[in-house]
């Protein structure tokens, strides 16, 4: 499930530069996402809707909703000072924080860290220009570099509380996302106010709105019954997917470094499978 992720994860992050072409604003792009997403799960919920109210379980998806609308923001704040490519290296690192607080929550595991450095390894060579592989641990003084480690970390933690929630069955995956979806485009609507109606756009929203959802609810029920941390590098594999798919609908050169990526990668996911 966590690999079925990966690779829309790939899918949806290459149709959204087609999308960005028609919603330049950052701010107008996350609402306006989120908002197909609650409207197709909406029309879901009377079937699938459930969530067990509890003190504790209202405060984790309060505290998922917040987590993940602030990574939105800082990943588009990063982006706008960095190029993409850039900010894809330190995504990698995403699964290295969600490693510490499960490890602090369940105890070190040596094969989960194994597994998730070879993997990370490989994503972040995947991601690398020609040079110096340290370049952007070298320079995280700068602003736009040290917004996309904060977009890494806020990324990786968020899944801790999201994991619980869907372990102790105080809702299920496509419940959560609701509330996820509906919360993060509320919270940036009433900050920004930005422009929600792209007519030309809409199409092209509708059908990402799609291939989001089943993305997201793979990466929950992935979450529900395995390792969050293993899930989590599984699921930042998509830069694997990335390069076959954009040899193909875009015909950018695969590398010999990109292959060599590529078999690290494979080499990890391989790991937490044995």
């Amino acid at each position: 499930m966590s690999l079925i992720s990966s690779f829309f994860n790939a899918i949806n992050a290459l149709y959204a530069k087609k999308i960005k072409e028609e919603i330049t604003d950052n701010n107008s792009f996350i609402v306006v996402s989120f908002l197909y997403v609650a409207v197709f799960l909406g029309l879901s919920m009377p079937w699938f809707f459930f969530f067990h109210a509890t003190p504790v379980s209202l405060a984790l998806v309060v505290l998922v909703i917040l987590l993940d609308t602030l990574a939105n923001v800082l990943f588009f704040m990063s982006m706008e000072r960095i190029e993409v490519s850039k900010l894809a290296v330190y995504s990698a690192l995403t699964p290295l924080f969600t490693f510490l607080p499960n490890t602090i929550l369940h105890g070190f595991n040596p094969h989960v860290l194994i597994s998730v450095l070879v993997i990370v390894l490989g994503v972040y060579m995947l991601n690398m220009k020609n040079g110096n592989p340290l370049i952007p641990l070298l320079e995280l003084k700068k602003p736009g570099n040290l917004l996309g480690l904060a977009t890494a970390v806020v990324y990786g933690i968020s899944m801790v509380p999201t994991q619980q929630i869907l372990v102790h069955q105080w809702a299920n995956a496509p419940t959560l996302y609701f509330f996820r979806a509906c919360g993060i485009a509320l919270l940036i609507y009433i900050c920004y106010r930005p422009r929600i109606w792209y007519p030309k756009a809409n199409p092209h929203l509708c059908l990402r709105g799609l291939t989001v959802i089943v993305q997201w609810l793979c990466l929950f029920t992935a979450l529900h019954y395995a390792d969050g941390t293993l899930v989590v590098s599984l699921a930042y594999t998509s830069p694997l997917f990335a390069v076959f798919l954009a040899r193909i609908y875009f015909k950018e050169q695969i590398t010999l470094g990109k292959l060599a990526a590529c078999c690290i990668t494979i080499v990890g996911i391989l790991l937490t499978i044995y």
